[in-house]
């Protein structure tokens, strides 16, 4: 028996200090997946690394093997050598593991309430397992609904055009910090996609502001630079990387956003260069890309991401309105996630009831043709309209026995009652006996198959009519 669960940590109950330790570089991930799916218990496997978590999704064969086996990963992953002091602090099963990853890709679980990012990142995770041959039939069609749940979201719901981002969430902590940025001097260290953001705030600000822009690629900031942008004049992007102690000493503003695995801002160097300025200094990379023992210098001002809170909970009512919006569409999703998990059993022993009972009704009706085959000739003719009149009543017959049964399957929506239906039916029927392979091993074989690389059958008739189940589910009129 499969099981899912979730497995990790997130900012709910894990600091910026500690999540940064377990952070899996988007260059390590295939390797990390790979792990984790050649571990005896983990069937399948999806990462989910952004600057608020780092999660596995998991199918399992068992639950308490399985996350412990998920568990020795973290403690093998993380980025400092902390002998098992540090662990994954949230876990989740089955059900609980849906409703989560619909909050999430929806941006309901985001420290930035519907923050955008979170999009992309699941739809880059859920590539990755698929690229990396370790999401099998359950994460693959888990993460498809996840993702559609989240276009609902930004399609149907104000939540995307009120929404902040870490991104602005950055500038505008400066802003309540420095006052109006007009006539400020900014710094981005950075030209990722929220450092791009980032300075796009920073030229949306009326004024004459300068916004300097400096990268370790600037092939990256020349690219950016070839974007449509508002007051391009203010931006400066002749300077070096290795200038960026000078820069950010002289500079009103400094936010860090790269994917460096090390400090990019460290007290030594930026103390040569700040004994006469202010800075703030605002770091939103995870891990963290300024040197924490920054705060210590005089007259410097060090947040990170976590600090961002300060922004992301103002206008606390008008917030709660729009997760309300978000969570019935969270909820439809959860519903239709039961109902595809529900047609996993539905649709094969209905299949293989109907076969059965179809494999029975021809072998009679072949025993009634050489009955009359063996007797004495007679009207060919009357012959013919006999054995179609046979047919005729034979199939009536069938489908009047499988109806009742067929109706109750479906109707049931309480799975552990609808699992003790159809294996009750499988045994009273003798349909895995009568078969050899039954559909779910053919599901597994399917499984196995993303899981070797090798290429998959035709969808059988019972996946299409499960596929169709939940299609029939989805609303006309719902987003893209």
């Amino acid at each position: 028996m499969s099981h899912l669960v979730v497995c990790g940590l997130n900012y709910h109950s894990t600091p910026l200090a500690i999540r940064e330790r377990f952070t899996i570089p988007e260059s390590c991930l295939s390797h990390a997946l790979k792990a984790l799916a050649g571990m005896p218990h983990v069937q399948e496997a999806v990462v989910l690394s952004t600057c608020n978590r780092t999660e596995v999704y998991a199918v399992v064969s068992s639950v308490q093997a399985g996350l412990q086996e998920i568990e020795s990963f973290f403690l093998s992953a993380q980025r400092i050598a902390d002998h098992g002091s540090l662990r994954p602090n949230f876990k989740l099963l089955r059900d609980d593991v849906a409703l989560h990853l619909f909050r999430v890709a929806a941006g309901l679980d985001s420290m930035v309430l519907g923050e955008g990012q979170i999009m992309s990142q699941v739809k880059a995770a859920h590539q990755a397992a698929l690229e990396a041959v370790t999401a099998g039939t359950v994460l693959d069609q888990l993460f498809k609904m996840a993702l559609t749940c989240g276009k609902r979201v930004r399609s149907e719901t104000s939540m995307a055009r009120r929404a902040v981002s870490v991104s602005s969430a950055a500038v505008e902590l400066g802003r309540n910090l420095l006052g109006s940025l007009k006539d400020k001097t900014t710094l981005v260290v950075g030209a990722g996609r929220m450092a791009q953001v980032c300075v796009k705030h920073l030229l949306n600000e009326a004024g004459s502001g300068k916004v300097i822009l400096v990268n370790r690629s600037p092939e990256r900031v020349q690219s950016f630079l070839r974007n449509n942008l508002p007051n391009r004049e203010r931006i400066s992007a002749g300077c070096s990387f290795a200038d960026r102690f000078q820069l950010a000493g002289a500079a009103d503003l400094v936010i860090v956003s790269t994917s460096a695995p090390d400090y990019v801002l460290t007290a030594e160097e930026l103390r040569k260069h700040s004994a006469s300025s202010s800075p703030v200094i605002i770091d939103i990379s995870v891990p963290r890309n300024v040197d924490p023992s920054v705060a210590d210098l005089a007259g410097v001002r060090l947040f990170n991401a976590d600090d961002l809170a300060t922004i992301v909970n103002q206008n606390l009512a008008q917030r709660e309105a729009l997760v309300g919006e978000a969570e019935h569409i969270v909820f439809q999703a959860l519903d239709d996630y039961h109902a595809w998990q529900r047609s996993l059993l539905v649709v094969p022993t209905i299949a293989e009831l109907r076969e059965k009972i179809e494999s029975i009704r021809l072998e009679q009706m072949e025993k009634n043709q050489g009955t009359r085959r063996g007797g004495q000739p007679g009207d060919g003719h009357a012959e013919t309209a006999g054995t179609a009149q046979l047919e005729e009543i034979s199939r009536a017959i069938v489908n009047q026995i499988l109806h009742h049964p067929t109706v109750q399957l479906k109707a049931t929506r309480d799975y552990q009652i609808l699992r003790q239906q159809a294996e009750a039916l499988r045994t009273l029927f003798s349909l895995d006996d009568k078969r050899g392979e039954s559909v779910s091993g053919r599901r597994d074989k399917s499984a196995s198959c993303q899981h070797t690389g090798k290429k998959q059958a035709d969808p059988t008739q019972e996946e299409r009519a499960a596929t169709e189940i939940v299609a029939e589910r989805q609303p006309a009129n719902r987003g893209s």
